[in-house]
């Protein structure tokens, strides 16, 4: 669970974890309190075999004493899946555990309408508890273009991945394999854009014929991130450029392509990023750096550090200006 490193900050700077954080510790420990309260003070009329009635200690708040476990688990779970920017691994039992324990809190709602202070205490709690983990289960369960994610994140998501995100979500951005080494092209094989090839038209670039060998792409990005990316018409990488710098196009075997300067972004970091370990393509900046953003798509922007870095880097960490 750690081996994204350890940030309690997750939750104090997501407004919708911090505000239900605020709500749910107290209430736990109002219901807490509230049903030791009552199981010492009460007892109930019980029955014996034989129909007499005798009188002797019974469980008050009965299966509400397993449900204020579960539901400590859940605040110390959720606590942790939070700090380690993990909600996209744990979402799945963490919804199912929530849902359970909601079913299990509203017979605690019930005691708000006894007439004992320590009772009305137990239903208090439990109806803050049950409130906070619906607002839990439904950012846990909705999709991050969703209308409840939209409301839940409107006051910003403080650097935490949504549900369906985390570092896994570096899988569907195509810089995350920068570095990689692609598959040689065969000579004379033509290159197409989005199945655009040669088609003027729909505004795709056309694929020239690449020559030399089975002369690829030397920086390791495949062809069709170049066209998404960079505006470059397609072709390969100059054998003269430098890692800081865009790469100029060599000439194709149709002609040679004009050369055409790339419009870097720049972006302000919000947050101070450590770059994983376990991935060489991420880089680290510090707050209030400004960085050059070369690839601004997705979840994850291709960026250049003020020290001359190339890498991924977090787009909610990072504010365009």
């Amino acid at each position: 669970m750690f081996d994204n490193g350890f940030d309690p900050g997750f939750v104090f700077r997501h407004p919708t974890f911090l505000v239900t954080y605020i709500i749910a510790i107290p209430a736990w420990l109002i219901a807490f309190a509230a049903q030791c309260a009552s199981e010492a003070r009460y007892t109930a009329d019980s029955t014996d075999v034989d129909g007499a009635s005798t009188t002797g200690r019974a469980p008050v708040c009965g299966v509400l004493w397993f449900s204020i476990w579960i539901q400590l688990a859940i605040i110390v779970h959720l606590f942790l899946a939070c700090a380690t920017d993990g909600l996209a691994v744990h979402r799945f039992q963490l919804a199912v555990v929530i849902a359970i324990a909601v079913v299990f809190g509203v017979f605690g709602t019930e005691f708000i309408f006894d007439s004992e202070g320590s009772l009305i205490a137990v239903g208090v709690g439990w109806l803050l508890s049950c409130i906070v983990d619906l607002v839990w289960l439904l950012y846990l369960t909705s999709e991050e273009d969703t209308l409840f994610y939209n409301i839940l994140t409107m006051g910003g998501t403080g650097g935490l991945s949504g549900p369906s995100g985390g570092r896994r979500s570096k899988l569907a951005h195509p810089e995350s394999n920068y570095n990689a080494s692609p598959a040689p092209m065969r000579s004379g094989t033509s290159v197409g854009y989005n199945n655009r090839a040669n088609s003027a038209a729909d505004g795709g670039y056309g694929g020239g014929a690449i020559g030399g060998g089975g002369q690829g792409l030397a920086r390791g990005i495949s062809s069709q991130d170049l066209g998404a990316t960079s505006g470059y018409p397609m072709g390969g990488y100059a054998s003269g450029g430098v890692e800081t710098t865009p790469q100029k196009y060599g000439a194709g075997a149709h002609g040679s392509q004009g050369d055409e300067a790339a419009k870097v972004q720049k972006a302000k970091a919000n947050y101070a990023y450590q770059a994983s370990p376990e991935d060489p393509n991420e880089v680290s900046f510090a707050k209030n750096d400004i960085l050059d953003v070369i690839d601004a798509t997705g979840k994850w922007f291709q960026v250049r550090t003020p020290s001359g870095q190339v890498g991924i880097a977090p787009s909610n960490y990072l504010t365009l200006i």
